[in-house]
């Protein structure tokens, strides 16, 4: 597995992962399903949750967690769910990416007030 380090932003992260497998946005638009032009938008931080970012992370075996949230895993540990999710996890975050923002906010409304307080 590729050597994975903290960037902040998607962007960059998706043109670093693309660079260190010396991959064109073609290319990467090709292993995600998607468009050049989608990658190029995600690459100038026009996309903030694509939707092909789950099938990315499969096929560049690279963890799911480190591509959307920025989460490095363990340099310990090869297992990819311990570092971050389950796979249940991983479904819930797949299918809240792929919302539209406005159904994303809405969800994050409902999930702040169905808070227990302490």
């Amino acid at each position: 597995m590729i050597a994975l380090k903290s960037i902040p932003a998607l962007a960059e992260r998706l043109k670093y992962i693309r660079k260190i497998n010396g991959l064109s946005q073609i290319d990467l638009a090709e292993i995600a399903g998607t468009t050049q032009q989608a990658i190029q938008q995600a690459e100038a931080g026009k996309a903030q949750n694509p939707r092909y970012l789950h099938k990315l992370s499969l096929a560049l075996n690279i963890p799911y967690e480190w591509l959307t949230m920025n989460l490095v895993p363990d340099k310990k540990s090869k297992d990819v769910v311990s570092a971050g999710f389950s796979e249940k996890g991983r479904e819930v975050l797949d299918s809240f990416f792929a919302m539209p923002k406005k159904d994303q906010a809405l969800l994050m409304e409902l999930m702040k007030t169905r808070q227990k307080k302490d």
